[in-house]
């Protein structure tokens, strides 16, 4: 039962929205997701991209991959 409960504990841990391990991982993530589409001859825009662009992907949570068409 002690075992159960120390690993119960440690998932909470590394689960947690505060932990700072996960931030570090989320953000990560994050400037992959940017450097990706930088390395397309993309950029990244807000809200959306405009009509003469094509959508990619994401940048971040609220960034949108866009890139001109030719």
């Amino acid at each position: 039962m002690r075992t159960l409960c120390s690993v119960l504990l440690i998932c909470c841990l590394l689960f947690s929205s505060t932990t700072p391990a996960l931030g570090n991982f989320y953000q990560l993530i994050r400037q992959k997701q940017r450097q990706w589409c930088l390395n397309h001859q993309a950029y990244c825009l807000v809200p959306m991209c405009p009509p003469n662009t094509m959508h990619l992907g994401g940048c971040e949570d609220d960034l949108h991959c866009c890139k001109d068409m030719k």
